[in-house]
């Protein structure tokens, strides 16, 4: 059988310094920091993949988590609603694809009405994106109408148990629109969303008629408390090696110990039965 495909964190970042250079270990790019070097290992085991299989990613804007998996062998359709964006991810595997990589598809297209038919998908991968695309009753539907019997949707999003009644307080200017939903002052369209268990179950896996069979966790009372939601937040988008050392250290501490306080995001795998 052919080897799982892995992306722990320190080939993550190998990676991204292959694609973008040594200087994003000072400044980095596209948000590639703390909460990517959880997310991307995580979500990649979870997909449970193998070089040739495809996936579709939803609102990818620059991430390079699919030159990621291009270069462990594996094919990723983007699906990015900004045409710049979608320009931007064609250039960058135009110019950095190798002999052998898995092939990289990038597609302007809505959430809401995704062009792809029914049941056609094995494999969705929904990044740190859904949390801002206001109508997420119609992308919850639209994930449960590509999934094929038994396709798998990986999904992470900024999560609460109960009630979210700021965001960023005292640090950035978001003002509260809706329960669990923010809209940042002075940046038009800037949306962000927390779900709690009942929102999620509602917007993705009712949607889906499947069932979740992994979930996990990230950003508690250090690496979100007294790191991310400070003013310790300028630093987000530098030095990335500090953030690699708090995602291999800190962060499965928080797993392990921390768990009776409510994390920033939560990840997790529905099945369509």
């Amino acid at each position: 059988m052919t080897k799982s495909v892995r992306l722990p964190a320190l080939r993550c970042l190998r990676y991204e310094v292959a694609l973008n250079g040594w200087r994003i270990l000072k400044q980095t790019i596209n948000d590639f920091s703390l909460w990517r070097l959880i997310e991307y290992p995580w979500c990649t085991e979870a997909l449970d993949l193998r070089r040739g299989d495809l996936v579709l990613d939803i609102g990818t804007g620059t991430a390079t988590y699919p030159h990621m998996l291009a270069r462990e062998g594996v094919n990723t359709v983007i699906l990015e609603l900004d045409a710049d964006r979608v320009r931007w991810q064609l250039r960058k595997a135009q110019a950095t694809a190798r002999r052998g990589d898995g092939a990289i598809y990038p597609v302007v297209a809505d959430a809401t009405a995704l062009p792809i038919r029914d049941g056609a998908a094995r494999r969705v991968s929904a990044i740190s994106s859904l949390e801002h695309i206001p109508d997420d009753q119609a992308v919850g539907r639209e994930i449960g109408r590509i999934l094929a019997d038994d396709g798998a949707a990986v999904i992470s999003i900024p999560y609460t148990r109960s009630e979210r009644r700021h965001f960023f307080k005292g640090i950035r200017p978001f003002r509260q629109v809706e329960r669990n939903a923010f809209v940042q002052e002075g940046k038009a369209g800037s949306f962000f969303r927390f779900y709690d268990d009942q929102a999620i179950a509602r917007t993705y896996i009712a949607p889906s008629g499947g069932r979740v069979v992994r979930w996990g966790a990230f950003g508690r009372r250090i690496l979100n408390g007294r790191y991310h939601e400070t003013r310790l937040t300028k630093y987000w988008r530098r030095y990335v090696l500090k953030d690699w050392l708090l995602a291999m250290l800190v962060h499965p501490l928080e797993e392990r110990f921390g768990t009776g306080t409510e994390p920033l995001y939560v990840m997790f795998k529905i099945v369509k039965n």
